[in-house]
């Protein structure tokens, strides 16, 4: 049997993708829209839901506000990321580590996903803009000092139309690809594309 690449380490058949996709949503779903993924496995979990066709249900849980989830620490005043979900209960007593990378990596979801910054080749010679809007979110934007200069990133979105605006460092190209699905490869400069849209943020 072989076992073509893909999410996330192509240990599943690609004809089996589709069936285990939907079971993964089928046990977030049964946690009441809440993952249950420890420190290996919650970097992988909202992109593999966002590559397998549910990028909705990995809004959901980037959005979910009861623990376990990542507003929970937003909302009980954190600036940084807990070793627990639930670092400081409620009453504001602390548990374990206050700072301590282990649930960080949804950093990673916002960088690739939300703002769609994506690397292509270890220097950033040549890298990836597709971002997936949902979630209601309506714009999102992102930097990246590579070793050719600043990659910027910014999209906005609103009344059914899309715009996307992108820096392209000297000496690198950039692998355009909007909401819509157009896709373009450019050079360095100054770049706008826009889309449009039925549904609305």
């Amino acid at each position: 049997m072989t076992v073509a690449p893909g999410p996330t380490f192509g240990l599943i058949p690609e004809d089996l993708r589709g069936a285990a996709a939907g079971r993964l949503v089928e046990l977030v779903r049964a946690a009441g829209n809440h993952l249950g993924t420890g420190f290996l496995a919650t970097p992988f979990l909202l992109p593999v839901l966002a590559d397998t066709g549910h990028l909705d249900v990995a809004y959901e849980l980037l959005f979910q506000d009861t623990e376990p989830s990542w507003l929970v620490m937003v909302d009980r005043g954190a600036t940084t990321i807990w070793e627990e979900w639930g670092g400081i209960d409620a009453d504001g007593v602390p548990h374990a580590s206050l700072n301590h990378y282990s649930k960080g990596a949804v950093i990673s979801f916002l960088h690739r996903y939300v703002a769609g910054l994506q690397l292509l080749d270890p220097g950033y010679q040549r890298f990836r803009v597709a971002p997936k809007p949902g979630g209601g979110i309506t714009s999102a934007r992102a930097h990246h000092d590579s070793p050719y200069g600043r990659i910027q990133v910014s999209w906005e979105w609103s009344n059914h139309r899309g715009r996307l605006d992108v820096t392209v460092p000297a000496g690198t190209k950039a692998d355009l690809v909007l909401p819509d699905g157009t896709m373009d490869t450019v050079d360095s400069g100054e770049h706008v594309r826009t889309w449009l849209t039925s549904r609305q943020p």
